[in-house]
């Protein structure tokens, strides 16, 4: 007998064996403890199937009591397996039915729907819990454990759902609106409060951390995704031609011009000081230098005075670039058409001829940022070109519109 059915007959034969506590529990909401069943209920509650109800109390877990109202054909209203939201709105109903009983004195009905409300509430505390724990723990433990991109996008859609639920159903309480509703009744008022109130902050704050937690795996596959897709490609060509050896390259004159896309190493000519890596290496460099070397004694030459020289230098204008030029004429022209847009690209191919489309809309960028620092009213518009490849995390500009807002604007 494998283990998994040794610890399912041993759940079993403790149910039985303290039936009768389980029972009280369920019929009449909570069982308090004693000196008798002290120990049947702490065993229960390891087992998950009491929780607690108050200090001294215990009451049913919530999904042994759906199991029960399914067993025994509860005439219960439930909502467990449809929109939380919908539960909230009975929940609602049954405050508006308890205190219709309440004002109408028909102090049996008034107990049969609080023990409903009672429920609801605790049930409704449970299924966020469980939710909100076991979305947690799947993101913390289960969440980069996947092997290919669409297992992963397939895990985005999953629990982004599961999250948009939760954020619904905390939404849907309002719990200013539910407290409002009971002020009356400050029976239901404090079982709100202490029950489901209280406990949303703490909801809220997994909710927020499961958010992070998804945020920085998103940024993660973003990063890796082009870079896996070359891996993936260079791996589908490894099984097409199983064959394929490596070529040496060392001999040819010309390499190949794929390697020319290839990212070059970053080499520096000089040590980084503020590298503490190196900073043994450079001390022991530096204990290496002399003190007396030829350098540093030798005696410094004289410098000579220039000649002093009372006769007028010329001036010499320097001219600016023609690029310059052009950028003048076409920010002048913006300036002078105001709450016009005009177009970089459409200026260029009408004005400047020497100049590559790609140049020109970098130096009209430069030339922007310049002025506006000095002239909020000139407002540019990038206008990007549609770009195949998705989280590359560039921006493919295509033209650049200027426009000089009125002081009205």
């Amino acid at each position: 007998m494998s283990q998994s059915q040794q610890g399912l007959e041993r759940l079993l034969r403790t149910l039985a064996s303290h039936s009768e506590l389980i029972a009280e529990a369920y019929f009449t909401g909570v069982v308090y403890k004693d000196n008798q069943n002290q120990r049947a209920l702490n065993q229960l509650k390891q087992l998950k199937v009491l929780v607690n109800h108050d200090a001294d109390g215990y009451r049913i877990a919530g999904r042994l009591t759906q199991f029960l109202d399914s067993a025994l054909s509860s005439d219960r209203v439930r909502r467990l397996d449809t929109d939380l939201a919908d539960w909230i709105d009975t929940l609602k109903l049954q405050i508006s039915l308890y205190q219709d009983a309440e004002v109408e004195n028909r102090l049996g009905d008034c107990d049969n729907y609080f023990a409903e409300i009672e429920r609801l509430v605790f049930d409704l505390s449970d299924t966020l819990e469980e939710n909100t724990r076991y979305l947690s723990m799947l993101v913390n433990s289960r969440f980069a454990n996947v092997r290919t991109l669409a297992e992963k996008q397939k895990q985005n859609t999953f629990y982004i759902s599961r999250l948009e639920k939760l954020v619904n159903a905390i939404t849907a309480l309002q719990p200013e609106s539910l407290l409002e509703m009971v002020e009356d009744q400050p029976l239901i008022y404090d079982l709100l409060d202490h029950q489901l109130i209280r406990k949303l902050p703490v909801y809220q704050q997994r909710l927020q951390d499961i958010l992070d937690k998804l945020k920085v795996f998103l940024f993660e596959l973003r990063q890796i995704e082009a870079r896996a897709q070359l891996v993936q490609g260079f791996a589908f060509f490894l099984q097409q031609n199983q064959n394929y050896q490596p070529q040496d390259w060392s001999e040819r004159d010309t390499i190949p011009e794929h390697w020319n896309q290839i990212k070059p190493l970053a080499l520096l000519a000089y040590a980084d000081p503020l590298d503490h890596a190196l900073e043994e290496d450079l001390i022991e460099i530096a204990q290496k230098i002399r003190i007396d070397t030829e350098v540093m004694l030798a005696k410094q030459k004289q410098r000579s005075l220039s000649a002093v020289s009372l006769s007028p230098q010329d001036k010499t204008t320097l001219d600016l670039p023609l690029y310059r030029k052009q950028l003048r004429v076409y920010f002048d022209r913006v300036l002078k058409n105001e709450g016009q847009s005009i177009s970089a690209v459409a200026f260029q191919q009408a004005f400047v001829d020497d100049i590559e489309p790609s140049i020109w809309l970098s130096c009209v960028l430069n030339e922007w940022l310049r002025r506006q620092q000095r002239n909020k009213r000139l407002q540019m518009e990038l206008i990007q070109a549609d770009v195949g490849r998705h989280f590359s995390g560039n921006k493919k500009v295509r033209d650049i519109v200027l426009q000089f807002r009125g002081a009205n604007n």
